[in-house]
Protein backbone atom coordinates (compact mmCIF):
# COMPACT_ATOMS: atom_id res chain seq x y z
CA UNK A 1 0.00 0.00 0.00
CA UNK A 2 1.91 3.48 -0.87
CA UNK A 3 1.72 6.49 1.51
CA UNK A 4 -1.21 8.38 -0.56
CA UNK A 5 -3.61 5.26 0.38
CA UNK A 6 -2.64 5.65 3.54
CA UNK A 7 -3.58 9.36 3.70
CA UNK A 8 -6.76 8.91 2.27
CA UNK A 9 -7.57 6.29 4.75
CA UNK A 10 -6.42 8.31 7.51
CA UNK A 11 -8.13 11.47 6.14
CA UNK A 12 -11.19 8.97 6.00
CA UNK A 13 -11.28 8.16 9.43
CA UNK A 14 -10.69 11.36 10.63
CA UNK A 15 -13.58 12.11 8.23
CA UNK A 16 -16.08 9.68 9.46
CA UNK A 17 -15.06 10.50 13.29
CA UNK A 18 -15.88 14.47 12.89
CA UNK A 19 -19.10 13.51 11.30
CA UNK A 20 -20.14 10.78 13.68
CA UNK A 21 -19.37 13.43 16.75
CA UNK A 22 -21.29 16.13 14.54
CA UNK A 23 -18.36 18.71 14.88
CA UNK A 24 -18.28 21.37 12.38
CA UNK A 25 -17.31 24.86 11.86
CA UNK A 26 -19.22 27.64 11.00
CA UNK A 27 -18.11 29.18 7.52
CA UNK A 28 -17.12 33.01 7.36
CA UNK A 29 -18.32 34.72 3.21
CA UNK A 30 -15.54 34.64 1.12
CA UNK A 31 -12.96 37.27 1.00
CA UNK A 32 -10.55 38.70 -1.50
CA UNK A 33 -8.03 39.25 1.00
CA UNK A 34 -7.17 35.76 3.26
CA UNK A 35 -5.98 37.06 6.91
CA UNK A 36 -3.99 35.19 9.40
CA UNK A 37 -5.60 32.10 10.77
CA UNK A 38 -7.85 31.80 8.09
CA UNK A 39 -8.15 29.57 5.07
CA UNK A 40 -10.47 29.94 1.71
CA UNK A 41 -11.57 26.59 0.14
CA UNK A 42 -12.99 27.13 -3.44
CA UNK A 43 -14.71 24.26 -4.87
CA UNK A 44 -13.51 24.27 -8.80
CA UNK A 45 -14.13 20.78 -9.82
CA UNK A 46 -17.34 19.23 -10.50
CA UNK A 47 -17.69 18.12 -6.94
CA UNK A 48 -18.62 19.45 -3.58
CA UNK A 49 -15.46 19.87 -1.21
CA UNK A 50 -14.84 20.25 2.55
CA UNK A 51 -11.87 20.66 4.99
CA UNK A 52 -10.55 18.23 8.46
CA UNK A 53 -8.40 20.10 10.76
CA UNK A 54 -6.58 17.84 13.14
CA UNK A 55 -2.83 18.26 14.61
CA UNK A 56 -0.07 17.32 11.90
CA UNK A 57 0.82 14.56 14.16
CA UNK A 58 -3.44 13.37 14.49
CA UNK A 59 -3.18 12.72 17.88
CA UNK A 60 -6.50 15.28 18.44
CA UNK A 61 -10.09 14.71 17.19
CA UNK A 62 -10.38 15.89 13.61
CA UNK A 63 -12.60 18.87 13.09
CA UNK A 64 -14.90 19.10 9.79
CA UNK A 65 -16.06 22.18 8.27
CA UNK A 66 -18.90 22.82 6.42
CA UNK A 67 -19.59 21.40 2.87
CA UNK A 68 -18.44 24.20 0.08
CA UNK A 69 -20.91 23.94 -3.00
CA UNK A 70 -18.98 23.19 -6.15
CA UNK A 71 -18.43 27.11 -8.30
CA UNK A 72 -18.71 28.62 -4.76
CA UNK A 73 -15.96 29.58 -1.80
CA UNK A 74 -16.05 29.57 1.79
CA UNK A 75 -13.54 31.04 4.61
CA UNK A 76 -12.77 29.28 7.61
CA UNK A 77 -10.40 30.06 10.88
CA UNK A 78 -8.00 27.06 10.61
CA UNK A 79 -8.37 25.18 14.22
CA UNK A 80 -5.20 26.10 16.62
CA UNK A 81 -4.47 23.22 19.04
CA UNK A 82 -2.33 25.29 21.12
CA UNK A 83 1.27 24.41 22.10
CA UNK A 84 2.84 25.74 18.86
CA UNK A 85 1.89 22.54 17.21
CA UNK A 86 1.12 22.76 13.56
CA UNK A 87 -2.20 22.13 12.21
CA UNK A 88 -3.11 19.50 9.70
CA UNK A 89 -5.49 20.12 6.86
CA UNK A 90 -6.93 17.47 4.62
CA UNK A 91 -9.45 18.84 1.62
CA UNK A 92 -11.66 15.75 0.95
CA UNK A 93 -14.39 16.19 -2.35
CA UNK A 94 -17.62 14.73 -1.95
CA UNK A 95 -18.46 12.15 -4.85
CA UNK A 96 -21.44 13.91 -6.96
CA UNK A 97 -23.33 10.71 -7.69
CA UNK A 98 -23.32 9.73 -3.77
CA UNK A 99 -22.90 11.12 -0.21
CA UNK A 100 -19.58 8.92 -0.29
CA UNK A 101 -16.41 11.30 -0.15
CA UNK A 102 -12.61 10.73 -1.28
CA UNK A 103 -9.55 12.47 0.02
CA UNK A 104 -8.02 15.33 -2.46
CA UNK A 105 -4.60 16.24 -0.69
CA UNK A 106 -3.48 18.36 2.53
CA UNK A 107 -1.05 20.54 3.95
CA UNK A 108 0.31 21.20 7.52
CA UNK A 109 0.53 24.83 8.36
CA UNK A 110 0.96 27.37 11.05
CA UNK A 111 -2.77 28.41 12.74
CA UNK A 112 -1.47 31.75 13.40
CA UNK A 113 0.28 32.75 9.81
CA UNK A 114 -0.82 34.18 7.06
CA UNK A 115 -3.74 33.08 5.33
CA UNK A 116 -4.10 29.91 2.43
CA UNK A 117 -6.39 30.10 -0.70
CA UNK A 118 -7.10 26.55 -1.36
CA UNK A 119 -8.80 25.47 -4.85
CA UNK A 120 -10.10 22.02 -5.51
CA UNK A 121 -9.80 21.03 -8.57
CA UNK A 122 -10.58 18.32 -11.43
CA UNK A 123 -13.25 15.94 -11.36
CA UNK A 124 -14.37 13.28 -9.59
CA UNK A 125 -13.38 10.44 -12.21
CA UNK A 126 -10.85 7.31 -11.07
CA UNK A 127 -12.16 7.13 -7.99
CA UNK A 128 -11.25 11.30 -7.63
CA UNK A 129 -7.41 10.53 -8.95
CA UNK A 130 -9.03 13.12 -11.39
CA UNK A 131 -9.21 15.60 -8.44
CA UNK A 132 -6.10 17.84 -7.75
CA UNK A 133 -5.65 20.82 -4.96
CA UNK A 134 -4.22 24.20 -5.77
CA UNK A 135 -2.62 26.36 -2.77
CA UNK A 136 -2.56 29.79 -2.48
CA UNK A 137 -0.35 31.10 0.15
CA UNK A 138 -1.41 34.52 0.79
CA UNK A 139 0.79 37.43 2.70
CA UNK A 140 0.66 38.21 6.42
CA UNK A 141 -1.80 40.69 7.41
Amino acid sequence: MNSKSLSRRAAAGVVGAAVAAGVLLSSGSAQAAIGAGRVQLCAQGNYDAFLVFNTAQQDQQGVGTATVARGTCQTFNVVNYGGGRQTGISVLGRYNTSSDTFYIDGLNVDPTAGGWKLFAKGTTANAGAGAWLEIEATPRS
